[in-house]
């Protein structure tokens, strides 16, 4: 069974990915293009991984796009969920340890 503090961690980790990717979205129409790699960098580390193929001159580089970059895009949504989810539960986890502790067991004195 699967605990009620790691589906809200997923869903916390699902939402984070979709604001990120919107924000990012939103900065890279609004013509700020490093602050949408930084927002969404899941992508951004994905997308570096992937070989360049150049198109272009060696002093003016136009980079190709190929099956591989689509497969790194959609990874970078799995990437961000994973990483997102587990940063979620990790804080949920230090709060409810932070929490005092409400049972009635420790407060009646056992």
């Amino acid at each position: 069974m699967i605990s009620r503090r790691v589906l809200l961690s997923v869903v916390c980790g699902i939402a984070l990915t979709a604001i990120t990717a919107l924000a990012a979205r939103v900065a890279f129409n609004a013509g700020s293009e490093g602050l949408s790699h930084v927002l969404f960098w899941p992508n951004s580390v994905l997308q570096l991984a992937v070989p360049c193929n150049n198109i272009g001159t060696p002093f003016e580089p136009i980079c190709e796009g190929t099956p591989l970059n689509v497969l790194a895009y959609f990874g970078s949504f799995l990437l961000a969920v994973i990483v997102y989810s587990s940063l979620s539960f990790c804080w949920l986890r230090a709060r409810s340890s932070q929490a005092p502790n409400t049972s009635l067991e420790r407060t009646r004195g056992r």
